[in-house]
């Protein structure tokens, strides 16, 4: 079965609403109506009694009545033409009688009715003490009927109006709603075909406007990404054609007697060694994609990490490690993965010092130096990203796996152009947590 659109629900649900309500109000209003109607029975008939009394019953009103007097002194009794019409001798008798054994005749005004079959009697009677006598106006129920008809027609018309109404109002609004989340359907179902570059806001400020106002976001992101990404992969290609052209060539010298076989192995080896670097970071980076805290963070020994790295790569270089190193500092983490922000962080400054590099363990920071030269105010924001061309047109996945790294353990990295040099700075806020 095919399901509805949108509007076809709001206009549904709607109707079902609506019905429901009338039914509800129709009763209540008809109820009411009919005691209303009741009670304006009552009122005219108490008018009436006023004039049959004045001897003026030939300008009783439009109403339909029928009047019985009775003088208790005299026993004398009088009723017009038309009583039997609504009470016959015996009902009178009883209902005269009934009045007086409850006193109620003695009562200025009495009410009440009398069922006659599916019909009601009406009725009035007034007692006046001063002459004895009882004076009772009776008349049917065609007046209420008649107004409850009346009403019940002109509250069904209005309801059927406002009924027409509200589905027209409702239709071309939930048209609007529809078309309004359509535009935006659309508008995501087309982001990949124009690359993530047309946006689509919903002008108006309500939930489906500000519904657009994320996927907006959502969409400046993924552009982001997907720039991001093929900028990646261009530098990466660039990153690892280098030292794969420069292997091949050296083997095809070696192969045709070119070159010694020593030193091209040598060369050889050393690019090779460079490709499984750069290999072994970018699958660092992809992991940390699956990073996730499925054990308990270690107490993990800073001065043995930094002395581990450092011995790595006192034979690489002759940059001086000018070191000042806390015992029993312990940062809460992954060994594995504290050691990799560690090397990344000396690997870069390696890179650009120029005669040392000054490493500083404290409590709640670890202080990486080196002496080059201080970074450019345009490469600041871009350092942490993947493969972003560096100050020297240098790539490298590096510093984004120390960013991502760092934001993992609840730790906080600060970059600062000290007057000569660089220093990259984790600062342990576990402490303060």
């Amino acid at each position: 079965m095919k399901k509805l659109n949108l509007t076809s629900q709001l206009l549904l649900l709607f109707f079902c609403i609506l019905l429901i309500a009338s039914g509800a109000f129709s009763i209540i209003i008809l109820t009411r109506v009919q005691s209303i109607a009741e009670q304006e029975v009552y009122s005219r008939l108490s008018s009436y009694i006023y004039l049959i009394n004045s001897h003026s019953s030939e300008d009783l009103p439009d109403m339909n009545v029928g009047y019985y007097i009775r003088q208790i002194d005299t026993e004398l009794d009088y009723e017009s033409p038309t009583l039997q019409k609504y009470i016959n001798d015996e009902e009178l008798n009883e209902l005269i009688s009934a009045l007086q054994e409850k006193n109620e005749g003695k009562n200025p005004l009495t009410r009440g009715n009398i069922k006659n079959g599916n019909n009601k009697i009406y009725y009035v009677v007034y007692y006046s003490d001063t002459f004895h006598k009882y004076t009772i106006v009776f008349t049917n129920s065609d007046y209420v009927k008649n107004m409850v008809k009346s009403v019940s027609a002109q509250v069904i018309l209005l309801f059927l109006i406002v009924m027409l109404i509200s589905i027209f109002v409702i239709y071309l609004y939930s048209t609007r709603i529809a078309k309004r989340i359509q535009k935006i359907q659309n508008h995501i179902l087309h982001l990949p075909s124009n690359k993530y570059e047309i946006q689509y806001i919903d002008p108006a400020e309500d939930e489906i406007g500000e519904l657009s106002q994320s996927i907006e976001q959502l969409r400046k992101t993924i552009g982001e990404n997907e720039r991001t990404k093929q900028e990646m992969l261009q530098n990466l290609s660039h990153d690892f054609k280098t030292p794969i052209a420069v292997i091949k060539s050296y083997a095809e010298a070696q192969q045709d007697g070119i070159v010694a076989n020593e030193e091209s192995s040598k060369i050889i080896i050393s690019q090779a060694d460079i490709l499984k670097k750069k290999v072994n970071r970018l699958l660092q980076y992809n992991s940390l994609e699956y990073l996730k805290r499925d054990r308990e963070f270690e107490n993990v020994d800073m001065k043995e990490i930094i002395l581990e790295v450092i011995q790595a790569y006192k034979f690489q270089t002759d940059i001086h490690f000018e070191l000042d190193l806390n015992d029993d500092i312990y940062f809460l983490g992954y060994r594995e993965n504290l050691y990799t922000i560690i090397d990344n962080i000396v690997d870069n400054a390696k890179r650009y010092a120029k005669t040392k590099i000054k490493i500083v363990l404290r409590k709640d920071r670890i202080r990486i130096y080196n002496d080059g030269d201080p970074i450019d105010e345009q490469f600041l924001n871009g350092l942490f990203k993947p493969y972003e061309k560096g100050s020297k047109g240098e790539f490298g996945l590096g510093l984004s796996i120390v960013k991502k790294t760092i934001d993992f353990f609840g730790l906080e990295l600060k970059v600062v152009n000290e007057a000569v040099g660089v220093s990259f700075i984790i600062l342990n806020t576990q402490e303060k947590a």
